[in-house]
């Protein structure tokens, strides 16, 4: 532990060394966000580091420069939703890091301000000008991230001001498109006018309208709990369907069948295991050696007088041999193990459906879900640590929640089929009134072709965005 301590500090510092050329690499590619990002990275490890913030806070104007210049460029170029883009990301990096602008900055940002004052002016002032609120909407709706800003509150209140008036404006021109027996026109003008707080009649539910369904028979398996959780899913489905209103006195009534059913299964098998065991063996190896052999030599020396003479002096002489010996060796042997267990195994199948009559003209809606989950392990005692082979018991995930997600997903296959049941029924007609084409819109999906013909006659390009006052519901 004490030596991980001191290591601390070296692997900090090799980190942020790392970290910092990342830093330092994406800066010079002029990624200057990005670059900014891995120093605010670097400053919260070492806060008492004033060159790390000056280094950050001079990547962080570079970024913001970079990004209002983007945006500048791409305005003079007639590309506003790019503008668009780089302008938001602007004001989202000057808030997060809190920048005060100077002098040339707050004059860029005040001129690209303008331009998308006056792309807005275009993108959603005309529609909502020419009464197309839902449309006017949905462009207001794109720009929300970038009106939430507080230096845009002005062009934000303007906006939502135009696209407001513009609904109340089209929904008393809507109330006065009227006839008698057109219940599904009426629902749609009353909704149209919802949308935007303004006053219309509801009508009384439709005909073809239902209102609370009923849920009954026999699924095995299924517990009451379970039953009841299923008929929740599709009460929610059929409420949330264009059948539903909650004012109609016809009760549909739905059959429901299935079965759930867990097999468990118990085999003894043989398992293999491989391992690597180290065998000995004998080899032979030559060695060499360096041995010092003593021998006597005559040699002549003068002594202290001068005179020369013979002396008998010992030396030694090196030589070396090579010799053979035997030595044990191990080589790797693969091998396997082989022991007994118990191959656990549980199938979880379940096959669920609904089905009922919403239309006498044409055979009963059904909806139907089958699926299966199985899961399977051994189970043994058997210890053997060369083959990694230890003991082994089996735990089967409980069924519950992948049941809980079937009967859902039934939930969501009911809802599906509904949707298509009523289009079917009610949007498949060539020729369509403003009423029929009301009907069809109540689908909450995109409208077919005839029917947006007749719809945009009275709403113009909303008649694509109508579907969605159902959708919301």
């Amino acid at each position: 532990m004490v030596r991980l301590l001191r290591l601390l500090p070296v692997l900090l510092l090799c980190a942020c060394t790392s970290l910092r050329g990342r830093a330092d690499d994406l800066a010079r590619k002029g990624q200057f966000v990005e670059a900014a990002a891995i120093y605010d990275d670097l400053v919260r490890q070492k806060p008492w580091e004033k060159e790390l913030v000056v280094a950050r806070d001079d990547l962080r104007w570079k970024a913001l420069e970079q990004l209002l210049g983007n945006a500048r460029r791409y305005r003079l170029e007639g590309r506003d939703e790019d503008a668009e883009v780089d302008l938001l990301g602007f004001l989202n990096k000057r808030s997060e890091w809190n920048s005060q602008l100077n002098g040339a900055l707050e004059s860029s940002l005040l001129e690209e301000m303008g331009g998308t004052h006056q792309h807005l002016r275009v993108l959603i002032g005309d529609p909502a000008r020419k009464g197309l609120a839902l449309t006017a909407e949905q462009s207001l709706v794109r720009k929300r991230p970038l009106l939430a800003h507080k230096e845009m509150v002005v062009i934000q209140r303007e906006m939502e001001n135009a696209v407001l008036q513009s609904g109340k404006d089209a929904c008393q021109r809507l109330r006065t498109v009227s006839s008698e027996d057109t219940p599904h026109w009426k629902e749609l003008v009353f909704r149209y006018c919802a949308h935007w707080h303004e006053y219309a009649p509801q009508p009384p539910a439709a005909p073809e309208l239902f209102g609370p369904a009923s849920f009954e028979g026999d699924i095995s398996g299924l517990n009451e709990a379970q039953v009841n959780r299923l008929r929740e899913h599709l009460t929610h489905a059929f409420e949330s369907s264009p059948w539903f209103a909650p004012g109609a006195t016809a009760r549909p009534d739905f059959t429901l069948a299935g079965r759930f059913s867990t097999e468990r299964d118990s085999q003894s098998v043989e398992l293999t295991a491989p391992y690597t065991e180290k065998v000995p063996y004998t080899d032979h190896e030559d060695r060499t050696e360096t041995i010092e052999e003593p021998y006597t030599e005559v040699e002549e020396y003068t002594d202290d007088k001068g005179e020369k003479k013979k002396r008998t002096v010992t030396k030694t002489r090196k030589y070396t041999r090579t010799f053979t010996v035997e030595v044990t060796k191990y080589r790797d042997v693969a091998r396997t193990f082989e022991y007994h267990a118990l191959r656990l195994s549980v199938a979880h199948r379940v096959s669920l459906s609904s089905s009922g009559v919403l239309d006498a003209r044409r055979g009963p809606l059904t909806a139907v879900l089958q699926d299966a989950f199985s899961e399977s392990g051994y189970e043994h005692d058997v210890s053997f640590s060369d083959a990694n082979v230890y003991p082994q018991h089996v735990a089967f995930t409980p069924p519950h929640a992948w049941l809980e997600q079937r009967l859902a997903a039934l939930g969501a296959v009911f809802s599906k089929r509904l949707m298509e049941h009523w289009r079917e029924s009610y949007c498949s007609t060539p020729a369509l009134t403003l009423e029929d084409a009301a009907r069809c819109a109540r689908a909450g999906a995109e409208l077919p072709t005839p029917a947006y013909r007749v719809l945009s006659e009275v709403l113009g390009d909303d008649a694509a965005r109508v579907p969605q006052l159902y959708a919301s519901e």
